[in-house]
C-alpha cells in the first residue's frame, strides 16, 4: 500500500474515533436520562417498559434511515439501546 493510501486510511480513522467519541458521550447522556426517568416512574407507578413510546422511536428510526444504513441495522441497534435503557430505569 502507498504512504499516501496509508495516510488516507489513518485519517479516515482518526475521523471513526472522533465520531465513535462522540457516540460515546450521547450514549451515556442518553443513559443518564433514562435513568432519571426510570426514578420519575417509580415515583408516578409507571411501568418500566413503554411499548408506545418504543414504537415511536421505531418508527422515527425508519424514517431517519437516508444514509448506508437501512432501518434493519438501526433498528438492531437501538434494541440494545433500550433494553439496556429498561435495564438502568429498573436499578
Amino acid at each position: 500500500m502507498s504512504e499516501k493510501g496509508d495516510q488516507r486510511i489513518l485519517n479516515l480513522r482518526n475521523a471513526i474515533d472522533t465520531v465513535d467519541n462522540r457516540i460515546i458521550e450521547m450514549l451515556q447522556e442518553r443513559a443518564s436520562l433514562a435513568r432519571e426517568i426510570g426514578q420519575v416512574k417509580k415515583e408516578i407507578g409507571m411501568a418500566i417498559l413503554d411499548p408506545a413510546r418504543e414504537g415511536k422511536i421505531r418508527k422515527k428510526l425508519a424514517a431517519g434511515a437516508k444514509g448506508p444504513m437501512d432501518t434493519d441495522a438501526l433498528v438492531r441497534i437501538y434494541e440494545v439501546i433500550m433494553a439496556e435503557s429498561r435495564r438502568l430505569q429498573e436499578d
